[in-house]
């Protein structure tokens, strides 16, 4: 689960930053189309800056809106391969759309990438890894 305190993590410049504290507050409110909205104004300001994909990836995710979060995801990925994050928000749109096997390699690779300090990516891993057993015993 996407927290504010993850929304709000990265400084950015200041009218970037006003877009992108409305999209905060609105995510908080549960206004999420609204959220998304401030968070493409700062993506216009700011273009480069794969916490506002990160941020319009989980307020879309949250309107069911999976293909155009799964690119917010991806394109934050693109931006800041290193960043667990953006794998952590690739892994959700997959297990959403049922993908658990590319869920379980998303999420495994925002847990890498977090070098253990992610404890949510970790029990993603390890809840999805149930989940592909359960399926493949089912299928048998």
């Amino acid at each position: 689960m996407t927290t504010t305190a993850d929304i709000a993590a990265v400084p950015v410049s200041a009218p970037t930053s006003s877009f992108r504290e409305q999209g905060n507050d609105e995510y908080r409110k549960g206004n999420y189309l609204k959220a998304a909205a401030n968070y493409t104004k700062a993506i216009k300001e700011e273009p480069e800056l794969a916490a506002l994909y990160s941020n319009r990836s989980a307020a879309l995710m949250q309107l069911s809106k999976l293909p155009k979060a799964l690119a917010d995801a991806e394109e934050c990925i693109r931006l800041e391969p290193q960043w667990d994050k953006g794998y952590f928000r690739k892994g959700a749109v997959f297990e959403a759309l049922g993908k658990l096997e590319e869920a379980f390699e998303a999420y495994k690779l925002a847990a890498d990438k977090a070098k253990g300090s992610s404890r949510q990516a970790q029990e993603k891993v390890r809840n999805i890894q149930k989940l592909i057993r359960q399926r493949a015993a089912k299928a048998t």
